[in-house]
């Protein structure tokens, strides 16, 4: 690829309105302006229409009824041109001169077909929380056994790649980008740029945040579909689960279900080799804070919405 690529973005959108302008802007003002940016709204009824109707002529954007997420990016990029493709979620942002990074790097290396670079978390109002502490150099190996380590919106594929794999499966909800870097990696070249190319903003009801025991069970069921075992990442988070969960019903004196669920935790563990020996790494440790970050801002924001609609009491 000799020319200047062209990039194609799909946002896909429901009542997402106070984020998507914000998300918009992040790809109209990237330096490289050779791109075809589709917003996917899912039939909003917040605001987020009439806030894409003022961007004019400057976005297209559709508002229909969909099927999920997986099929408004699926059917996204079906309408959209360009040798490039990328999705970024409507409370994402793309950091600047990214379009540029990413275009140049496909140009000097056409052997490649999928490019990622760093992220950070950032909270409802764009605040920096922590840098995505997972994302590491491409290992086929690792991406299979240990850790989904790409961060979605700062992932970038060959059309013909993503077509030669049959695209996204609108199935997932949870784990729909995992599957396709699965199935990408089966056969294609990733590379990694040490460049913060975005920026994935953490919410207490995102899908990551909200996920829980259902987004384990999916991705857990989503490996096996291909063939595969889940990663020990997950396997590390089923433990988590069963772990935190035997501490509750030890401190509602439910002794049987404490120890009903210790001992899933420990099985679990101890089930998996990979799992176990990935807790003397350093790398996951850093991991497992971050997280224990994030998973106390998502309940401070939980307990926050909880009281915004609460009666206001006198104090004295």
């Amino acid at each position: 690829m000799s020319r200047i690529p062209r990039i194609a973005i799909v946002t896909p959108s429901f009542n997402t309105g106070r984020y998507i302008g914000a998300t918009i802007r992040s790809v109209l003002e990237q330096s490289h302006q050779n791109f075809d940016y589709l917003v996917m709204d899912g039939g909003s009824t917040d605001g987020t229409v009439d806030l894409l109707r003022g961007f004019g002529d400057q976005i297209r954007w559709v508002s229909e009824k969909d099927q999920g997420q997986g099929d408004a990016i699926r059917r996204g990029f079906d309408r959209t041109t360009g040798d490039i493709l990328a999705w970024l979620n409507s409370d994402d942002l793309l950091n600047p001169g990214a379009f540029e990074t990413v275009a140049k790097y496909f140009v000097a290396h056409p052997e490649i077909d999928v490019v990622y670079g760093d992220a950070s978390y950032v909270d409802a109002e764009g605040n920096h929380i922590a840098r995505c502490a997972h994302v590491e150099p491409f290992s086929r190996r690792r991406l299979i056994r240990y850790s989904d380590f790409i961060v979605q919106p700062a992932a970038f594929f060959r059309r013909s790649a993503y077509d030669a794999v049959g695209g996204i499966n609108p199935h997932w909800h949870w784990a729909l980008d995992y599957d396709l870097w699965l199935r990408l990696a089966q056969k294609h070249r990733f590379a990694y740029i040490p460049v913060e190319l975005a920026r994935y903003r953490w919410l207490a009801d995102n899908k990551t945040a909200s996920g829980g025991a259902a987004r384990i069970d999916e991705l857990w069921e989503m490996t096996s579909a291909l063939g595969l075992r889940p990663p020990a990442y997950v396997e590390l988070e089923r433990v988590n689960l069963l772990a935190a969960a035997a501490l509750e019903s030890l401190g509602k004196l439910k002794l049987g279900a404490a120890a009903e669920r210790a001992a899933r935790a420990t099985t679990t563990l101890l089930a998996s080799p990979r799992a176990m020996w990935s807790l003397v790494s350093p790398h996951t440790w850093r991991i497992i804070w971050v997280g224990q970050v994030l998973r106390r801002r998502s309940v401070a924001m939980h307990s926050a919405k909880s009281w915004e609609g609460a009666p206001c009491t006198s104090q004295t």
